[in-house]
């Protein structure tokens, strides 16, 4: 094989990966790590709620009120209606992006051997969205769809207690660790050396 052969290159992304791959066939495999299987309008509430959750110093009332505001955002984002007295995050086009992009039917289209890597503790995007991304890949005919939920890591791959977005300040490491590295570099290993050798 030569250096930088074709045939032998890799993504790692949660949504970009799968939707380059799914329009280049040269992309020899992909890594999803923290993916979703659901929209961003979705993920963006259940952030939010899981924020509130854990939210001690407001009422019940101050906590539907964020919920029914976060809820008037997203609708009019969607919808493309007035954003002007919205903050300036929402009004960019990424944001749109993101609240109505729907990954499954883009994983559906993937042919290439796709790892997805999970943290167990993640309340970012929850774990079981790995299972959903696999079971969309399989139910398209994707036969090589390995899933590896990670014990006792968050949604940065870092080992944590809760998993929450709150714990992220105290930490101990922010170096990932062998835990993922290893499955990630075995998995990449055994796929790109095979499609080296076709």
């Amino acid at each position: 094989d030569q250096p930088g052969d074709p045939r032998r290159i890799a993504l790692e992304g949660g949504n970009i990966a799968p939707m380059v791959a799914a329009g280049d066939s040269q992309i020899a495999a992909i890594v999803i790590m923290a993916g979703s299987a659901v929209r961003g309008d979705q993920i963006s509430i259940a952030q939010m709620n899981e924020y509130l959750e854990g939210e001690k110093t407001m009422t019940a009332e101050q906590k539907n009120k964020q919920r029914a505001e976060q809820k008037e955002t997203i609708q009019a984002v969607i919808t493309g209606g007035d954003l002007s007295k919205y903050p300036a995050q929402v009004r960019s086009p990424w944001i749109k992006e993101f609240w109505t992009y729907d990954p499954l039917p883009t994983i559906r289209r993937v042919r290439q051997p796709i790892l997805v890597l999970h943290g167990a503790l993640d309340r970012q995007v929850a774990a079981d969205q790995a299972g959903m991304i696999e079971q969309a890949a399989r139910a398209a005919g994707n036969r090589d769809v390995t899933v590896r939920v990670l014990p006792n890591l968050n949604h940065l791959f870092l080992p944590a207690k809760t998993g929450a977005f709150s714990e992220y300040s105290t930490l101990q490491t922010s170096v990932v660790g062998d835990d993922v590295l290893k499955p990630l570099g075995d998995w990449l290993e055994a796929r790109l050396k095979a499609k080296g050798k076709r």
